[in-house]
């Protein structure tokens, strides 16, 4: 499918960059998948054939709001029903990216709720558990997904992986990376005891310090130059 958003070729750079950031982190395994809306209103996403790894630009399929392709084209991943739902039911979220990483994985599937131990952890505000391990593969599980998201930045799928929101792609990629270096921080914490958990007061200061552009520029900079994407 043919889009009409000038940018879809920077786009299609900056996921494939988002992507294996995420994979050499942990964060995103074979079957992990990132989106981004266009102007047009139709989807870019990696396609569910792709190697996380070793993306290259024919690894992306355009998609538009019903779930449709072009005769021809490559698959989208099976979730893809994930990101419709929450794109339809979000205006202002602009990227999706669905990670099955390990330190949030193991909170949801211990029954603990995300609470904050670092302060780039606050930023990702109330992060509920969908209370279901399923494949989020079709319309019902996936609408029942983007309600539990609310108008939240991330959720955890139960002893499945997270699912994290953005204004675009490099939002998106940064507040994934830190749900899971909190998840670890939490998780971590709690084998050695009780780790201290960020009051509301303390949450809210946080996010209204660090939820800036040029830090979250910063982590993607410092990242893109470790792994020399």
């Amino acid at each position: 499918m043919i889009s009409n958003d000038p940018n879809v070729e920077s786009y299609r750079t900056e996921l494939i960059q988002a992507i294996s950031l995420l994979e050499k982190l942990g964060i995103i395994d074979f079957n992990g998948h990132f989106s981004t809306r266009l102007s047009d209103g139709n989807i870019l996403i990696n396609t569910g054939a792709s190697v996380r790894c070793n993306l290259t630009d024919s690894d992306f399929v355009i998609v538009d709001k019903q779930g449709k392709i072009s005769e021809g084209d490559p698959k989208p991943p099976a979730e893809l029903p994930l990101h419709l739902a929450i794109y339809d039911s979000r205006p202002d979220v602009t990227s999706v990216v669905h990670c099955h990483p390990k330190w949030s994985t193991l909170l949801s599937s211990t029954g603990h709720q995300y609470q904050v131990t670092m302060p780039q952890g606050a930023l990702l505000g109330d992060v509920p558990i969908f209370d279901s391990p399923m494949s989020v593969n079709n319309t019902n599980i996936a609408a029942a997904v983007a309600k539990k998201l609310g108008h939240g930045k991330a959720a955890l799928l139960k002893a499945h992986g997270s699912v994290v929101t953005g204004n675009d792609i490099l939002e998106a990629t940064v507040l994934a990376i830190y749900l899971e270096l909190n998840a670890e921080r939490q998780t971590q914490g709690q084998l050695l005891g009780a780790p201290y958990i960020f009051n509301h007061e303390e949450a809210e200061y946080l996010r209204k310090g660090l939820y800036k552009r040029g830090l979250f520029e910063k982590c993607w900079n410092f990242y893109i130059a470790k792994f020399n994407l």
